[in-house]
């Protein structure tokens, strides 16, 4: 090999390289959803839905739903197939897919669709008016 020729083929590897781990990265971040730890305010009107039983919330990439009078769960918002963000759909109870119809249960397990994995779950503790999602 010519060394012009190596010299093209080594930058262009070097240019490409960098690309792929990204990809990889954004791969893994849709497949597990966003590592989080944050508290929500209940008396913040604007967390005002998670005080109704079916209200939920979407807040950085996790979202909160109200099962029961003070009862939560918590939830990557994306999907595990593509990454669409997911819708919570309060009759069915249950997240759906708005991309490819993927649907999940409030546990995280997959219940129809394409999705290849659970979502990621988060735990929520309440004291007083504050939710702490990990």
């Amino acid at each position: 090999m010519e060394r012009r020729n190596f010299l093209k083929a080594a930058c262009t590897f070097c240019a490409i390289a960098p690309m792929a781990g990204i990809m990889e990265s954004c791969k893994k971040q849709a497949a597990t959803g966003p590592n989080a730890s944050f508290t929500i305010d209940l008396a913040d009107p604007g967390y005002a839905a998670l005080k109704t039983v079916g209200g939920s919330v979407v807040k950085s990439g996790i979202i909160v739903i109200c099962t029961a009078t003070d009862t939560y769960v918590a939830l990557s918002d994306t999907c595990t197939h593509e990454g669409c963000q997911l819708n919570y759909n309060q009759q069915s109870n249950d997240l759906v897919c708005p991309c490819h119809g993927g649907t999940f249960d409030l546990n995280g397990k997959v219940l129809g669709g394409p999705p290849p994995s659970a979502l990621k779950t988060y735990t929520v503790t309440q004291s007083g008016t504050t939710l702490t999602v990990k």
